[in-house]
């Protein structure tokens, strides 16, 4: 089986955007020896570049395309690939029907119609995912989005992102008290998690622990900066009792627009970070990552960001004990694993 993962590299080794799809090409090399083909769509603010970049993928997309296809290899697309112009938009579109469909994977880990409630992309993803038997999602909500779509595809669930790491040996005691501390990792700006920037000192019974890029200093003194790391070392740097999944602002008012809708359809790459760190978790009880939450027994679910107060500990060392079982898992690609041994199984078929 000869196996060929293509991908369109767009941000910095420190945001964490990048660390799925380097984990995807890391695992199928791994298990499969699979191929890696790299894009580089990484923003740059020489015009000339820019060009020569484009370019480039408008003759290299059908170039790897047709490639994979005299060779028969499985195709692995790793999704969005991303174009921002309607020009380039069709040169990809009519470069994948160079693509042997019954040997395409589009393994998706993001979906910009739906986060961005547009239909044109939308449009758009559903246009390319015609080009591909077999697709695999995050999680069932969002296999039901694009069923209801009208796709007939394939459709895998992968139901939970795999997190490659070297992980270091870590000693938790269980949790009896009032007195703990909240980790939260990724984009810090007012745009992504205006939550942080809400809180009240005195209404907080708990310390919150930050770590990322974008930090503003107007944040109270119960909340921490502590750093930026790789996401390669963020597991192993972070400090803290729970890991907090949470986007938008501290209350539900937001729940129809931005980064808040789109957690109930997408699996945050923190969840994964977090259990990489061996952290329980802490994520809003309507994004879709709760059914998982909740079937695992990792963390708890919330209304908002006050309830954190109200939070039972006394299970916690059970919850520390779940999330060791699946560490092992996240940290070696066996989500990731698993799911492409099926679609290669039925591909077999």
């Amino acid at each position: 089986m000869k196996l060929n993962i293509i991908t369109v590299k767009t941000k910095d080794d420190f945001n964490a955007g990048q660390k799925a799809p380097a984990d995807i090409i890391h695992i199928l090399t791994k298990y499969y020896n699979a191929r890696s083909t790299i894009f580089d769509n990484c923003p740059s603010n020489n015009k000339i570049i820019k060009i020569f970049k484009r370019i480039i993928k408008i003759f290299k997309f059908p170039y790897e395309f047709l490639k994979s296809r005299i060779r028969k290899e499985i195709v692995v697309l790793q999704f969005p690939l991303f174009e921002t112009t309607k020009f380039l938009n069709f040169c990809l579109l009519q470069s994948m029907k160079l693509l042997n469909p019954n040997k395409t994977i589009i393994l998706i880990h993001d979906l910009e119609g739906l986060r961005n409630k547009n239909d044109i992309l939308k449009k758009q993803e559903m246009d390319r995912f015609k080009h591909a038997k077999y697709i695999i999602v995050h999680n069932n909500v969002m296999k039901n989005v694009l069923v209801n779509e009208g796709l007939n595809n394939k459709i895998y669930v992968l139901e939970l992102f795999d997190y490659i790491c070297d992980l270091e040996k870590r000693n938790y005691k269980p949790k009896l008290n009032k007195s703990f501390e909240v980790v939260y990792a990724g984009n810090l700006t007012k745009v992504k998690c205006p939550f942080i920037y809400e809180l009240n000192p005195n209404k907080m019974n708990y310390m919150i622990n930050l770590y990322g890029l974008g930090i503003d200093k107007d944040i109270n003194a119960k909340i921490k900066y502590k750093n930026k790391y790789s996401p390669a070392e963020l597991p192993n740097k972070i400090n803290g009792d729970l890991g907090l999944i949470w986007d938008g602002k501290a209350d539900e008012s937001d729940e129809s627009i931005g980064m808040k809708y789109y957690t109930k359809y997408n699996n945050p790459h923190k969840l994964s970070c977090y259990i990489a760190a061996g952290l329980p978790v802490i994520a809003w009880n309507k994004a879709a990552i709760s059914e998982f939450i909740k079937k695992n027994k990792i963390g708890y679910l919330i209304n908002n960001i006050e309830d954190i107060n109200k939070l039972d500990l006394s299970d916690y060392n059970e919850k520390i004990k779940a999330v060791s079982k699946i560490r092992e898992k996240v940290t070696s690609g066996w989500y990731t694993k698993n799911v492409f041994d099926k679609i290669f199984k039925d591909m077999e078929l």
